[in-house]
């Protein structure tokens, strides 16, 4: 009966010390989930959330290139601002020049300044750009295209609004030349045989030679009308840039709303309840205390029978 006793309390106690190894690897397993916030996924699962991760990263480098083409087309609403108030300036100089009484001391200082804002304009229109990447003196593209989905045909276009003097309109629309050195009188054959040279500090490179000036009336007066239509091209170009920028602010919500419906579902899959596994982890810390006493009892009465045999 004593060896059958001893028999039968090893094979309880090898069953407790199961449980307790089992215990343990549950604690383990339940605490790891609670510091990672994440379940152990079966195979199904984890290539379900694979699959929606990567459209989820897909959606993420499409919001993006939407970032970085509305930083284009703030810096582009910016440089039009500016290039309207200049041209505006021009406009009143023009106005001003159009007087067939005033002076040709006074017309040529008038000039003077027109042809420093002129410069304005195309310096403005050429450095409107975010990395290499501009709008507004761009002759190569009409649009630039954006992929603003998960794939190379998920695509925005982008207008390009060209305003520079020649896309303005502010070139070759006089018969007086002003040019920045003799040796760009040249070149003026190509807008007629009256083609005078201003001051050195009037126009910046000869490539100007038929840019507008307003160095007489008869000049002023075709600047002026130059002018105006300039500036219904760059209000034009203002509301082509803010209807780009509410397309992609509208692709861009539409793109994060789907982001976050994916993640949502990641997270459903991959996010355990954390409320029920502290009371699994409090039931497995309760059983391992109990096991721990059984295997403490088991072992004072194994220790007692075998005292009987000494």
């Amino acid at each position: 009966m004593s060896i059958n006793s001893l028999t039968s309390g090893a094979s309880a106690q090898s069953g407790i010390l199961q449980s307790l190894s089992k215990g343990a690897s549950s604690i383990t397993d339940i605490q790891t989930q609670l510091s990672t916030n994440k379940k152990v996924l079966d195979p199904a699962q984890q290539g379900v959330v694979t699959r929606l991760s990567s459209q989820v990263t897909g959606f993420n480098a499409a919001q993006n290139n939407i970032a970085k083409a509305q930083n284009v087309l703030n810096v582009a609403s910016t440089a039009l601002t500016s290039i309207s108030s200049l041209l505006t300036q021009m406009q009143d100089l023009a106005n001003k020049a159009n007087d067939s009484t005033m002076t040709s001391s006074d017309a040529a200082k008038l000039n003077q300044t027109f042809q420093h804002l002129l410069l304005q304009v195309q310096s403005t229109a050429a450095g409107a750009k975010v990395d290499g990447t501009g709008l507004l003196n761009n002759g190569t593209t009409a649009s630039l295209a954006i992929q603003t989905g998960l794939t190379n045909t998920d695509i925005t276009n982008i207008s390009t609004v060209n305003s520079d003097i020649a896309s303005l309109g502010l070139t070759g629309i006089t018969t007086h030349a002003s040019v920045a050195s003799a040796a760009a009188v040249a070149s003026a054959a190509a807008v007629g045989t009256n083609a005078s040279i201003a001051s050195a500090a009037a126009v910046a490179s000869a490539a100007a030679v038929t840019a507008a000036n307003i160095s007489n009336a008869t000049d002023a007066a075709a600047v002026i009308a130059a002018l105006k239509t300039a500036l219904d091209t760059v209000s034009t170009n203002q509301s082509s840039v803010a209807a780009d920028q509410l397309s992609l602010t509208t692709v861009d919500g539409t793109n994060s709303s789907i982001s976050q419906n994916l993640q949502n579902t990641i997270d459903s899959i991959q996010k355990p309840d954390a409320a029920a596994l502290q009371i699994q982890l409090q039931n497995l810390n309760n059983q391992q205390s109990m096991n721990y006493y059984l295997i403490n009892q088991m072992n004072q009465e194994a220790q007692g029978v075998l005292t009987i045999f000494r």
